[in-house]
């Protein structure tokens, strides 16, 4: 779980970084599976996917949308989106504190 993202950390592109950090939240579905049924460890899991599916779709969303008006995916030239586009710039944060578990957005 920490590999990943500690490989996420160094990347420049943010498709690249939600890949890597993908990786490191696949050990919370492993942790479902190895819990099993006993308290409800596979209802956890799925909960737990389709809630990251949804948001990591929205956050991919945002990252193609802003790709497409701007031609780069670098992490850097995210600074100041909110003045260019605010409607981008809140889906996007929203996406990224409900991944990141800021409550009540997890």
């Amino acid at each position: 779980m920490i590999l990943g993202n500690l490989i996420a950390i160094t990347q420049t592109s943010m498709k690249r970084m939600l890949a890597y950090s993908s990786i490191g939240q696949i050990g919370y579905v492993i942790i479902g599976i190895i819990v099993g049924d006993s308290n409800g460890g596979y209802a956890s899991m799925i909960t737990y996917m389709l809630f990251y599916i949804s948001m990591n779709l929205g956050t991919f969303a945002c990252i193609v949308l802003f790709g497409l008006r701007t031609g780069t995916e670098n992490i850097r030239d995210y600074a100041g989106l909110y003045t260019k586009d605010p409607f981008l710039a809140l889906s996007f944060a929203l996406c990224l504190l409900s991944l990141g578990g800021l409550p009540p957005l997890a």
